[in-house]
């Protein structure tokens, strides 16, 4: 079953020897979301997405507005789970601040607590090389 890989920038290959490959696309956020709702011509079969900036949205965002803006995405991504579990994508979602998972599941950016629980669920954590990676299906039902 395919679905989302959320996990930190640091353990990428591009910044550890021994790191994850990241993924072939490298977008960002915004674009993946206009990618996902250009129907047919969208995102091709297939296709392996580095989706960055999701923390950067968030902590940009006033804190009143942060849950909100997560559902929103939450909203869209869920919109697309048929399409993309149809086209065998596989999705790898970015962050750069610390990925911490207890009640809920957040990341901790520029001393910011942001909310990823909204959109992802409660991901199941696995390793990757030896790396903590949070995963979830498409449909966002995990």
């Amino acid at each position: 079953m395919k679905g989302y890989e959320i996990l930190e920038q640091r353990y990428l290959k591009i910044y550890r020897q021994d790191g994850i490959e990241p993924y072939d696309n490298r977008i960002g956020l915004f674009d993946f979301l206009r990618e996902l709702n250009a129907g047919p011509g969208g995102i091709t079969r297939y296709s392996s997405f580095m989706v960055v900036g999701i923390d950067d949205v968030l902590y940009l965002a006033k804190r009143e507005s942060r849950r909100a803006i997560a559902l929103a995405i939450h909203k869209l991504l869920q919109s697309a789970a048929n399409d993309l579990e149809r086209k065998k994508n596989e999705i790898q979602i970015v962050c750069k601040g610390k990925l911490v998972k207890g009640d809920s599941f957040w990341v901790e950016y520029r001393g910011e607590i942001l909310p990823l629980d909204f959109i992802f669920g409660t991901p199941i954590k696995r390793e990757i090389r030896g790396f903590p990676v949070y995963t979830t299906s498409f449909n966002l039902s995990s």
